[in-house]
């Protein structure tokens, strides 16, 4: 560690982008390379990946939140401190979303199809596969100049070949193609629609970006879907999305007029069916809530004789067992990174900020800021030393009937995409589990597994479920990671939906 005073991360950052600063500082101020960590050294090897120059005292700035990244800035950072390509464009990408901003880069402003993107165009008519900054510079060309890609052809070509490489992402590659699909606007959402009602499991995440889309065409789009569509899946990542779209055309909860009522009754069926997807459920929660909506006395009857496990929806933060239990993570943190390799001479044990990450990962009341938390931490290169450490005191300290910190526990350790943080959930997948919706979020975390580890599981998983929301996770994983045998026993299984599911993934491998 270099003299002089420590080079650490924020204390306290809570907004989106603050988090991202948070990372980037905490990434340079543990590194292993010395010359990383002190300043002016580390402004020179950056430099030499990016057109413009830097200062140390911009370095700063842009650590300290108080300066704006680009996604050129991101990828010259990636490459200063030998990170995986991409690995800091994702999380700028969803921490600029998160807090309502356009990321900001160079290709937003091209206007004309230079030799670079007619390239990228007759690449894409061959068949190969784009990476995503080729395609956000395709997007932009296509949102600034759609005269230059509207021969028919080349449009369609563009749009499903798009969605093609949406439905085969996973987790990161997701989120970099949800920025895509912002960018290249609502002319996507018609093709969009139309996969999400024939493969609705593997699109489901693509309707978050129709919440970033200006225009009444995504807000219809939403809203249209919400109504016109029943799929737990879909409706899980919808809701949110049609929040946003309202609230940002300055309707809020009244800009649901003559179809609050429908929306009312949708939420209230999503959230009375204690087997549909619990995200569904969390976001039928949130909406009503939001919405402000009057409930007649069997609503309200109705809500109150299942109030035990809506609060299992809706973790409130501040309560004396939640402070033992961060209490308890910080503690083995502390103690796991004193005796890990990772943890260099003079390097702090007690790390500014990261009781933020966990605290608001594990507690917030709303699901995007838990996964805000998760997904801005996942890079550091302490994130997978902080997920064992997290993982061990979840499966040893929380109740088996408290389902609601278990889901968030493994849907944060999921987000960190990191060998170690599946370890844990294996744990917990083998273990007696209460709920079913604790078997549907091990299940989807496994998607990120192997077959040689966790098919078994898997089959296990699908044999104990109760529902068809986590059969159907179980098979997408399945799917995934290549697991025929699983694939094979949901597909001859009795439940006709998820053997339905099973069978047309069986059919695509």
């Amino acid at each position: 560690m270099p003299s002089g005073r420590k080079l650490l991360p924020m204390e306290q950052p809570r907004l989106p982008l603050q988090k991202f600063a948070w990372l980037v500082r905490a990434m340079r101020a543990f590194h292993q390379d010395p010359k990383i960590q002190e300043t002016a050294s580390f402004t020179a090897a950056l430099n030499r990946h990016l057109e413009e120059e830097l200062k140390p005292a911009t370095i700063n700035r842009l650590e300290s939140g108080k300066a704006d990244f680009t996604i050129e800035r991101c990828s010259a950072y990636e490459k200063a401190l030998g990170l995986n390509a991409l690995d800091l464009v994702d999380c700028y990408l969803y921490a600029s979303r998160a807090q309502g901003l356009t990321p900001k880069t160079s290709s937003a402003r091209l206007t004309e199809a230079t030799s670079t993107e007619m390239e990228l165009i007759f690449r894409m008519g061959e068949g190969e596969n784009l990476t995503t900054p080729e395609w956000l510079r395709l997007a932009h060309l296509y949102r600034n100049r759609p005269d230059l890609l509207s021969r028919p052809r080349i449009r369609e070509t563009f749009l499903h070949k798009l969605l093609d490489n949406a439905g085969q992402s996973f987790e990161k590659e997701e989120r970099l193609v949800r920025e895509v699909l912002i960018t290249t606007g609502p002319d996507v959402l018609p093709i969009l629609q139309e996969r999400l009602r024939t493969d609705p499991l593997r699109y489901f995440t693509t309707c978050e970006a129709a919440g970033f889309m200006t225009g009444t065409q995504s807000h219809e789009f939403l809203a249209d879907l919400a109504l016109g569509m029943r799929d737990g899946a879909v409706t899980a990542t919808l809701l949110e999305p049609l929040r946003r779209s309202l609230q940002a055309n300055g309707r809020g909860p009244a800009g649901m007029e003559h179809r609050a009522p429908e929306f009312k009754d949708y939420a209230l069926k999503i959230l009375d069916d204690t087997d549909e997807f619990f995200t569904a459920r969390e976001e039928a929660f949130t909406f009503l809530r939001w919405g402000g909506f009057a409930l007649t006395g069997r609503e309200h009857a109705r809500m109150q004789s299942i109030r035990e496990d809506l609060q299992q929806l809706r973790l409130v933060t501040g309560q004396a067992w939640q402070r033992e239990l961060l209490a308890e993570v910080k503690k083995r943190f502390i103690s796991d990174l004193s005796a890990s390799p990772l943890a260099g001479a003079g390097t702090p044990l007690e790390i500014p900020g990261v009781q933020t990450f966990i605290q608001e990962g594990l507690f917030s009341p709303e699901r995007i800021d838990r996964l805000t938390a998760s997904v801005l931490i996942r890079p550091w290169q302490l994130s997978g030393l902080l997920g064992s450490s997290l993982g061990a005191v979840i499966s040893q300290n929380v109740d088996k009937n408290n389902y609601g910190v278990q889901r968030a526990a493994v849907r944060f350790l999921t987000k960190l995409m990191r060998p170690e943080a599946l370890e844990p959930i294996r744990t917990i997948g083998w273990s007696h589990i209460k709920d079913d919706s604790v078997r549907l979020v091990v299940g989807w975390a496994l998607g990120a597994g192997s077959p040689e580890h966790d098919a078994s599981l898997l089959r296990h998983l699908g044999q104990t479920a109760t529902t068809t929301a986590t059969r159907r996770v179980v098979a997408l994983s399945a799917a995934r990671l290549g697991a025929h045998p699983v694939l094979q026993d949901l597909a001859s299984s009795t439940d006709s939906l998820a053997a339905a599911e099973a069978q047309e993934l069986l059919r695509q491998q």
